[in-house]
């Protein structure tokens, strides 16, 4: 007898009937809304979080080491401005860990590859921000950077245990 793999099941779609409508729904469509929702609301929270201290805030609020132009607008009302950035820059980050987090459901070591993923895009996105953006002192770019780390293993950790996986059945191998 061959050993019995997981794949989704062939005779489930990943369509199901809602109990209030009966109507059937994308639960794929429906993983992603909730993983980018969980993830967007986790990146803010951390935003609050870690820009107390200059070293562990995020590149994108790093405004007071922006060039002229940028710096003026935080002239015009400064706590506006870093609200209005902290949240799109949540949205958008939330909106890319819960496509990645989709992406990796079915994968072993979700969590590793969910992580290291977010974390390499993490210090690739700050780092060219940093290079064509800012001019903030090496040590705030290096604590920048490398507290994105932690920060994107948190997101991928409420991911694994809060979002939605896709349902695995399993099924004989082939041949069977």
């Amino acid at each position: 007898m061959r050993p019995k793999t997981c794949r989704p099941s062939p005779d489930r779609s990943p369509r199901r009937a809602t109990p209030a409508t009966r109507r059937r729904v994308d639960t794929t469509r429906n993983r992603v809304f909730v993983a980018t929702a969980l993830a967007g609301f986790a990146h803010l929270v951390l935003d609050g979080a870690a820009s107390r201290v200059a070293w562990t805030t995020p590149p994108y609020l790093l405004l007071d080491y922006a060039n002229e132009t940028f710096r003026d607008l935080l002239n015009l009302d400064r706590t506006t401005i870093l609200v209005a950035v902290s949240v799109i820059s949540a949205g958008v980050n939330g909106a890319i860990a819960g496509l990645f987090a989709t992406a990796l459901g079915e994968s072993r070591d979700r969590l590793l590859k969910l992580g290291l993923s977010l974390s390499a895009l993490w210090i690739f996105s700050g780092g060219l921000m940093t290079l064509v953006y800012l001019s903030p002192p090496a040590g705030v770019v290096a604590g920048s950077l490398l507290a994105g780390i932690p920060r994107s293993f948190a997101v991928a950790w409420l991911l694994e245990r809060i979002a939605p996986r896709r349902e695995l059945v399993e099924h004989p191998a082939e041949g069977d």
